[in-house]
């Protein structure tokens, strides 16, 4: 019986950690704000300086739905260089992971029309999970009284991107390495190594007026391929509004403006495709980004709006 609680226990584990490692990479609709966290190739690559706090609250009104938090800076150090911070929290059911990290990127002029760009990524991140937290049919568990700790781990990034005025195409394996514990031993099972792959371009339409599609693919060992497609149609270069869709997920409306000040708020609305609309009825996802320094326009181009 002590044999079979605790494969029963490691197995919970497994299927727990695995839907972590799917939100290692934070499933965000507006995903000009979550650039840097996706591909660290993408520091440096805007044309003004830029910090952004950005939050989303899935699927509300089920318990243990994932929540996420982050704030990111992503700054033109030089006219080939950027250097950008990202600090995340996310939370699904009882598992917490929290990540704190830096980001280089380097971009060179292939021609007139060209750039491209690497970058690399270090950061410290803790994953917990706290089994109290669960109700169980077996009051006082003496399995499910204690809290999984990663401890503090080194974890790597790394990325690639080429873009010109109105596309690009980036890929990226934002997480390498392997979840491990201090207090049990979970290495054969738990894998959170992730690869990203996107593009999008602007298209100009009428006077003042901008339509801007993207599709970004995701994918984590034994879990089927995340796929997003968003369209944005953008007014006088400040106001945004259009649709998104996750294959196998949601769909859902994103609306965004720009001060003059240089600040931005975005908020997105997500409806489950899926049959999570039984218990649940909506995402909320609000952004906030101040953007400051001069413009950039190193290349002969203003680099273009990344995703949305």
């Amino acid at each position: 019986m002590q044999f079979i609680k605790i494969n029963i226990l490691s197995l919970f584990v497994v299927a727990v950690l695995q839907q972590a490692n799917a939100q290692s990479d934070p499933s965000f609709r507006q995903n000009q704000f979550n650039a840097i966290i996706l591909n660290p190739a993408q520091t440096g690559a805007v044309e003004r300086n830029q910090v952004t706090v950005h939050g989303i609250n899935s699927w509300v009104g089920i318990q243990g739905a994932p929540k996420t938090l982050s704030a990111t800076g992503n700054f033109n150090v030089s006219d080939q260089m950027g250097l950008g911070f990202v600090a995340v929290n996310d939370e699904i059911g009882p598992v917490k992971t929290s990540r704190i990290g830096v980001s280089g990127a380097y971009h060179l002029k292939l021609n007139r029309k060209w750039v491209a760009s690497v970058g690399l990524s270090a950061m410290m991140s803790n994953v917990a999970v706290d089994l109290t937290s669960l109700n169980t049919t077996i009051v006082n568990d003496p399995h499910m009284q204690s809290v999984l700790n990663s401890g503090t781990q080194l974890r790597a990034g790394l990325g690639g991107l080429l873009y010109s005025k109105n596309f690009y195409f980036g890929i990226s394996q934002p997480l390498i390495g392997k979840v491990s514990f201090a207090n049990v031993n979970m290495d054969q099972f738990v894998h959170s190594s992730s690869f990203v792959a996107y593009t999008g371009g602007v298209i100009d339409l009428k006077k003042d007026w901008q339509f801007r599609p993207n599709l970004v693919y995701r994918y984590v060992k034994s879990f089927p391929p995340y796929l997003d497609f968003t369209s944005v149609f953008t007014y006088d270069k400040r106001i945004d509004f259009g649709l998104t869709y996750q294959l196998n997920g949601g769909a859902g409306a994103i609306f965004g403006v720009e001060l003059d000040n240089g600040m931005y708020i975005g908020y997105a609305y997500t409806y489950p495709t899926t049959k999570l609309n039984r218990a649940s009825a909506q995402s909320h996802e609000l952004a906030l980004r101040v953007n400051f320094g001069k413009s950039k326009k190193t290349f002969g181009f203003r680099n273009p709006r990344f995703f949305n």
